[in-house]
């Protein structure tokens, strides 16, 4: 593989997993949730929909974390 193309795996890769790592975090923490009690919105029962997009969110952030690596390792070479 070439230097521009191991260069594009780091940089998008990277570039994902930030995004990914964001959104989970987003999601885990609910912000725009409100609960019936006065509780914080984290303590909230997450929703059907909020758990999926979290569970993808991870998947993308796993994923785009092996395609960085998998640039350093070809950059190595």
């Amino acid at each position: 593989m070439t230097t521009r193309t191991s260069f594009s795996l780091i940089i998008g890769g990277a570039a994902v997993a930030v995004l990914g790592v964001v959104v989970s975090v987003v999601y885990l923490l609910q912000p725009w949730r409100t609960c019936p009690d006065d509780t914080s919105p984290a303590a909230c029962p997450m929703l059907a929909q909020d758990a999926t997009v979290l569970a993808a969110a991870l998947v993308v952030t796993v994923l785009a974390a092996a395609v960085t690596v998998v640039g350093l390792v070809l950059r190595r070479r």
